[in-house]
């Protein structure tokens, strides 16, 4: 199996290689450390399996895979992220992805995981079984896609920390640990935040969290789930 392996972590990359060696029937062809790198070297090299994380500078994964997906629908990727949960998987889903892993995975599960999504199917965990995939997309399904995004609403330094923290997936107590502060004031910026760009749950929050990064990082799709 000839892969083409994606993380803007020159130090991920290499841990995820070193999986391979000697490792007989796998072969990482090329590496690409940003969206916009990814179909570049897809095109070049044409492998048979994608492994790709989902946030990245310039262009995310998830941006990425979607406009291959468009050109080649048969391409078989496995997101590989910290990024991780019901939402994650939902976007993964959406973009044609079927599996989504943690980077600290172990050597076994990532050969089980590739096998399983390179012969067509999910796989996002020895938890998530079909019931669950269903149970998910069932979930999100409801949930309305679109955000009536505007880069013209001002944030102020910590509420722009506190998005770019929740878009890499942390929970309220993580980003008041990392930003020294209470889970309560972190609890009142998400509500100002929720406020500013009119939105109404956690799952908005999520979603405008990932846009904002993006933007900010200079790769803005208004609504890469659709």
């Amino acid at each position: 199996m000839r892969i083409l392996l994606c993380d803007d972590h020159a130090l991920i990359r290499s841990g995820i290689n070193n999986h391979f060696i000697n490792e007989p029937g796998y072969y990482v062809v090329g590496e690409a450390e940003n969206g916009h790198d990814l179909i570049q070297k897809y095109e070049l090299l044409k492998p048979d399996f994608i492994i790709s994380d989902i946030s990245m500078p310039r262009l995310s994964g998830i941006d990425a895979v979607k406009e291959l997906k468009s050109k080649h629908p048969d391409i078989k990727v496995l997101f590989i992220s910290i990024l991780q949960g019901d939402l994650y998987i939902y976007i993964t889903l959406k973009v044609g992805g079927l599996g989504l892993i943690a980077k600290d995975i172990s050597k076994g599960e990532l050969l089980f995981a590739i096998n399983e999504v390179y012969h067509g199917r999910y796989y996002f965990g020895p938890r998530y079984n079909e019931d669950e995939i269903k149970r998910i997309l069932k979930k999100y399904s409801k949930e309305p896609v679109g955000i009536d995004f505007n880069p013209d609403i001002k944030l102020t330094a910590i509420e722009e920390k506190i998005l770019e923290h929740i878009s890499d997936g942390l929970s309220t107590a993580e980003i008041a640990q990392k930003l020294e502060v209470g889970t309560r004031t972190i609890d009142t910026h998400r509500s100002v935040i929720l406020h500013k760009f009119g939105l109404k749950n956690a799952f908005g929050l999520i979603k405008m969290a990932i846009l904002y990064t993006e933007f900010k990082r200079n790769s803005f799709d208004p609504d890469p789930l659709k």
